[in-house]
């Protein structure tokens, strides 16, 4: 079985089991492979309640919440239809593209409109995930289900898939979200005042767009790969057996597998970002993966954040709602606080296994270490204005703000440094991966899990594309801005740097930058 049909076959029951109502799709899989790609129609599949879906359209038949899988170097090349009643775009999250295909927001697909798009993979192995991105919607636009995952392989992924024996149903791509229900239905997107200053919670779980979600494994180690695609709410993700907590590895991040695995019992996944984990399931008879109780740090005194976008005016909510109006003071009453104890999903352990589950192999990646000698310094500030809200260096986003310049094929530092009066921001760059160097005054709970060098926690030891910082703290990031020697990279390329909590985005904590 070569490398695309066993990652099909692993992860075709996901796709499949959450597409929604009314779309015909074959008998086939929910997972296809992006070079098949010929549409990409972005559309509104319940009106009342807002909900939206991707469908891949692969000329013979329609799929319906796709999951994407490609090996690197493999191409996409498909026109993007929006049947959306608002404008919208299509970020590819985590790859590196020319800035023009990178689906930022500068240039939204209009309603009734569609694109071209074409790009070549040139990212290592990982969970990657595309969504919306245009400016003022996207928060809006994610919670209706607009979060699709790309799950891309190379060499070094197919030997780990190799060496642990995997079976197929036993290598899972999730995506996590958590949505307000209310009388066993999901409430339409409408937050409030304090909503859009917090970001928008809810209060049970989706993953791979099911509540209650279960999958069936075979004895032996289970792969997961597993994205945080909720709108703001940190996950503390760990695994039970009844009230044990069961021990994991670390297998990689945003961008690929670690240099060597990490043994752990949790691990903090904040909005965007992703991890690869290997658990055994041993005897066990069944899993279940939550979010466990962690104080989240919303220090936020009586500010309120009021959005305002131009670019909303000319059009309605994607379902009868308000957007960021209102407000009692507090979270709404649907909500669980950020932080709060979340069940996400289980596993049941079907048949008993033939023969023991090979050893974790100690080296998993080639990854070099982080280290940026001489490279400068850029200095970030992320700050919390009384009447605004969140900002990046107190400048309130404009789309067509020229932002950063960054000379190409150079190194930087960025020191991030959030304020005391703050809340966790998890901070995207597109286009780029970068490495963490150091982090200090990170608070007492993250801190417990600080068990690499230079106060970094095992997440911290990837290739990462977004990362979290907590109140106070301040974190390092090596940045290396080579872009490839290709005419689609050619003259100016424009990016965003920006806080992946959506209604934060959406408030304009975001800067650009200009590679030249």
């Amino acid at each position: 079985m070569n490398r695309r049909r066993f990652l099909a076959a692993g992860l075709a029951t996901l796709g499949s089991a959450c597409a929604p109502a009314g779309v015909r799709t074959a008998a086939a899989p929910g997972s296809v492979a992006l070079a098949d790609v010929r549409r990409l129609i972005v559309e509104r599949a319940d009106p009342i309640a807002g909900r939206c879906r991707y469908v891949a359209d692969l000329g013979t038949r329609q799929v319906a919440q796709p999951i994407l899988v490609a090996r690197r170097g493999e191409r996409f090349d498909a026109v993007i239809e929006n049947r959306l009643p608002q404008p919208t775009t299509v970020h590819f999250h985590g790859l590196t593209l020319p800035g023009a295909q990178d689906g930022a927001g500068f240039a939204p697909i209009a309603p009734g409109e569609s694109r071209r798009v074409q790009f070549e993979i040139r990212n290592r192995s990982g969970l990657y995930w595309f969504h919306p991105h245009p400016h003022g919607f996207t928060a809006e636009q994610v919670h209706a289900g607009l979060a699709g995952l790309l799950v891309v392989s190379d060499e070094e992924d197919h030997a780990l898939d190799v060496a642990l024996g995997l079976a197929p149903e036993n290598r899972l791509a999730l995506a996590i979200a958590d949505v307000r229900v209310a009388a066993g239905e999901i409430r339409p997107y409408a937050p409030d005042a304090q909503d859009c200053l917090h970001g928008y919670l809810g209060n049970r779980a989706l993953a791979n767009g099911r509540l209650d979600a279960r999958w069936d494994v075979a004895p032996g180690w289970v792969r997961l790969q597993i994205l945080n695609a909720c709108n703001a709410r940190g996950l503390l993700l760990a695994f039970r057996e009844g009230e044990t907590l069961v021990p994991f590895y670390l297998l990689g991040t945003d961008g690929g597998l670690l240099a060597a695995p990490q043994e752990l019992e949790r691990v903090f996944l904040y909005t965007g970002e992703r991890v690869d984990l290997a658990i055994q399931t041993g005897t066990r008879q069944a899993l279940a993966a939550v979010s466990l109780d962690f104080d989240a740090r919303h220090h936020t005194h009586d500010t309120a954040a009021r959005h305002t976008h131009s670019a909303r005016a000319p059009y309605a909510p994607l379902a009868a709602a308000t957007i960021c109006e209102g407000g009692q003071g507090g979270v709404a009453h649907e909500a669980l606080a950020d932080g709060a104890a979340l069940p996400l999903f289980n596993l049941r352990v079907r048949g008993s296994a033939a023969r023991p589950a090979p050893s974790l192999p100690g080296r998993l990646s080639a990854l070099g270490d982080a280290a940026a000698a001489d490279a400068p310094t850029r200095r970030v500030r992320l700050d919390l204005e009384q009447h605004t809200g969140f900002l990046i260096d107190e400048t309130p986003y404009r789309i067509d703000e020229l932002g950063w310049s960054v000379n190409r094929a150079t190194r930087e530092v960025w020191e991030i440094k959030n304020s005391p009066i703050s809340m966790p921001h998890p901070m995207h760059l597109h286009g780029f991966g970068f490495r963490v160097l150091r982090r200090q005054g990170t608070f007492g709970p993250a801190r417990a899990l600080a068990t690499a060098s230079a106060g970094r926690v095992a997440t911290d030891l990837g290739v990462k594309d977004t990362v979290v910082v907590w109140p106070n703290e301040t974190v390092w990031l090596a940045v290396d801005f080579a872009l490839p020697r290709d005419p689609a990279f050619s003259g100016a390329q424009r990016f965003m740097f920006h806080c992946h909590n959506l209604e934060h985005e959406d408030g304009m904590m975001m800067r650009n930058l200009t590679v030249t």
